[in-house]
């Protein structure tokens, strides 16, 4: 059996193009890595149409071409419009293709999903792993039974069924590590905001789920307010692969919250140092997390920059966001990362609950005092699978009709959630402010030009500046 996965383009036809990185779709190595343990027979490819930057009839031939028995597409909510056309499009090649959708937006709308576009056979909802193994087993055997499979919705003969809940896996450190074989490395490396070598990037994920109940966040829907971790010892070897294997030396953290349980932190670096691994890496971090103790650690372990999702400078829409953090402890946390020298990038978002003028100004006015390396200043998007979808429901801005690539952060569509208090042409106008604000200050930009000058890092800054400009004369 052939499985072909595809990552769905966005840019080539949406939002922001040319974004000067492309973070691995580490789903599909899990995925493959997770059958392959099971069972033999099984022939894995992966298309990143995305990365290629392929268009439709690209997409066509590659499919035509290698001719598999399952195309697997992931499907971010705002790629939903071309994930659609990808599985009409193998419908056309031949219609026994099976065709699967995983992640976030499938997972929250499998119905809607399955109404939408009649061209998709199976929707594997929620953690993927086993789910997939077996209905590739099932699609093996040639049989029609797929009631038997926890944790998918399906369309046959018309008719929609699902199957009862699929549990999550308890043991993390019992799945594989991801099939980074089938990927073509050298097309993965960091955003400049997120860069911190000048090497070929990989995601890690060393944790699954989040404790925490921010309303713009899909992340409970997924994994429930649970966290699951890996063992720190799992954790290491997996990198001790990457490095001794694919010569990958760059990671990024991207657990919700790879910081919050420090002790475990504080046991990964301390075995990276054991191992005396030559790596660097970036982590998401949560304000309440971070100490110059464990800061001191990462450091000695590799770590380069660490990044905030600050969101707010005003602590009434932090807590409307329910983000359980207040502005003097993100202030403390850039301030304790950069006493150790690490350099910091923070997440803001404009046009939550609540936002007015006076409010993105305070935003804007916190991130300029604060000692941040890059910022990046994002309108609010209610996804599916959020209280803020809900939010955004009730309000009228989202309906049956409202294109799901509007649904992108970066992107040349309006503004979806708009409120009393601000326009969704002021939201964009104080978007570009924010972003003028902070990188176009003289002090500012001094100070990066000397810094990426003795860092030999001027391909950084130019990448970053391009970035900037496009964002700047975005037109919605």
């Amino acid at each position: 059996m052939k499985i072909l996965f595809i990552n769905p383009p966005y840019t080539h036809f949406e939002g922001l193009k040319e974004s000067a990185g492309h973070m691995m779709p580490l789903s599909f190595g899990y995925l493959a890595a997770y059958a392959r343990k099971q069972m033999d027979g099984i022939e894995f490819e992966i298309l990143d149409a995305e990365a290629l930057g392929f268009a439709y009839e690209e997409i066509r031939e590659r499919i035509s071409n290698y001719h598999p028995h399952v195309v697997a597409i992931t499907t971010p909510t705002p790629a939903v419009k071309h994930v659609y056309k990808i599985a009409r499009i193998t419908k056309e090649i031949d219609k026994n293709i099976h065709v699967v959708l995983g992640g976030v937006h499938p997972s929250v709308m499998p119905e809607r999903t399955l109404r939408e576009c009649s061209a998709i056979d199976f929707i594997a909802v929620g953690e993927g792993e086993d789910t997939f193994y077996r209905l590739l087993a099932e699609l093996i055997s040639n049989s029609d039974y797929f009631e038997g499979i926890d944790g998918i919705w399906f369309s046959q003969n018309g008719k929609i069924s699902r199957t009862k809940k699929k549990n999550l896996i308890k043991n993390l450190d019992s799945i594989p590590f991801p099939a980074r074989d089938l990927y073509e490395l050298g097309l993965y490396q960091s955003a400049p905001t997120k860069k911190v070598s000048e090497e070929n990037a990989t995601p890690i994920l060393t944790s699954r789920g989040c404790p925490y109940n921010c309303i713009h966040c899909p992340s409970e829907s997924i994994w429930h307010r649970t966290v699951r971790y890996r063992s720190a010892s799992n954790v290491v070897q997996e990198i001790e692969e990457c490095v001794g294997k694919y010569n990958l030396r760059e990671f990024n953290f991207f657990d919700d919250t790879f910081t919050v349980n420090k002790k475990r932190v504080i046991d990964i670096c301390e075995k990276i140092k054991e191992r005396e691994m030559n790596i660097h890496w970036i982590c998401f971090a949560t304000t309440d997390a971070i100490d110059d103790e464990l800061v001191q650690h990462m450091i000695s372990a590799g770590c380069r920059k660490i990044s905030f999702g600050l969101e707010s400078g005003d602590q009434k829409i932090l807590d409307l966001m329910r983000k359980r953090t207040t502005i003097d402890m993100g202030e403390k946390a850039v301030q304790t990362a950069r006493r150790h020298g690490i350099p910091v990038h923070a997440s803001f978002m404009l046009g939550n609950i609540g936002e007015t003028e006076a409010s993105i100004q305070k935003t804007i006015n916190f991130a300029t005092n604060l000692d941040l390396d890059n910022a990046t200043f994002f309108i609010t998007t209610p996804f599916p699978g959020t209280d803020l979808y809900d939010v955004g429901k009730k309000l009228g801005n989202i309906t049956e009709d409202t294109p799901w690539e509007n649904f992108a952060p970066l992107t040349n569509a309006p503004p979806i959630l708009v409120q009393d208090n601000l326009t969704a042409g002021e939201l964009v106008y104080w978007q570009k402010k924010a972003f003028r604000k902070f990188y176009l200050r003289p002090g500012y930009m001094l100070k990066k030009f000397r810094l990426l000058v003795s860092m030999g890092g001027i391909r950084v800054l130019f990448e970053g500046l391009r970035i900037l400009l496009r964002i700047l004369k975005k037109d919605r």
